[in-house]
């Protein structure tokens, strides 16, 4: 695959998410998913509804396996993610490098995102993720991942084989400083995030966790959407209305 040249600059969430809605062609009813018996919820008991309720679902199945050229590809392109995610070990690396916090603060399973500092590939790039995730909010807080991001209407080549299992999510409501106003993959509507004057999203591109550090493995997956062991301080699960941890905002 050919990757586009890096882009070095503040990347803008609200920016990024105008210029998603521009590619992405699906109907708001795609944000509709279908009814099951079983809710689909994160790890912190919220149900999931819109088209993030859709997409992990494939999470569910096996992996499938690869060949050994595949295999060769994926270990190189996991390498090769590792070692970005190693050049800024703590928030406090991140920040100083450009990157600054988005969403407003840390959600058990998916971790703090930064972005901004690294430059974003607009064609996927192993060595060019969107966000670095952390273990926290404060300076000190590790290193634990990375995200990757798609504007397309479709997912992704992304990592070799078929594995990499990427989501979106829907009802998106952001506000001043990209601070979530509402939890998302509920059912916040256009209007309702317009009364609290905030940037509504109806549905974002493709996106994939990659659990590359070390001691940070997910146990359901490098590239689960969750990673079971990044808990709340308090080593739980329990967050604010938002999705946060008490306390990390």
């Amino acid at each position: 695959m050919a990757f586009a040249q890096p882009m070095s600059f503040a990347f803008s969430t609200k920016a990024l998410f105008v210029a998603a809605s521009k590619v992405i062609t699906a109907s708001k009813t795609a944000a509709v998913s279908k009814a099951t018996s079983t809710p689909v919820t994160d790890l912190n008991g919220h149900v999931i509804v819109g088209v993030k309720a859709q997409d992990v679902a494939a999470e569910s199945l096996p992996d499938k396996p690869l060949d050994r050229a595949t295999r060769a590809v994926l270990a190189a392109q996991l390498v090769a993610a590792r070692a970005v995610a190693m050049k800024y070990p703590t928030v406090a690396d991140a920040t100083a490098a450009g990157y600054y916090l988005v969403g407003g603060g840390f959600g058990p399973g998916s971790g703090a995102h930064y972005i901004g500092g690294g430059g974003y590939s607009f064609n996927f790039d192993p060595s060019h993720p969107l966000a670095l995730i952390y273990d926290g909010i404060s300076p000190t807080s590790p290193i634990i991942g990375l995200m990757y991001y798609s504007m397309g209407s479709t997912p992704p080549e992304g990592f070799a084989g078929p594995n990499d299992h990427w989501h979106r999510h829907s009802g998106v409501c952001l506000g001043n400083g990209s601070d979530v106003l509402f939890p998302p993959d509920t059912d916040v509507t256009a209007r309702k995030c317009a009364i609290a004057k905030g940037s509504f999203m109806a549905i974002t591109g493709w996106m994939v966790h990659a659990w590359v550090v070390p001691g940070w493995e997910s146990p359901k997956g490098v590239f689960s959407h969750e990673n079971p062991d990044v808990t709340c301080a308090d080593g739980t699960f329990h967050t604010n209305a938002i999705g946060q941890c008490q306390g990390s905002s």
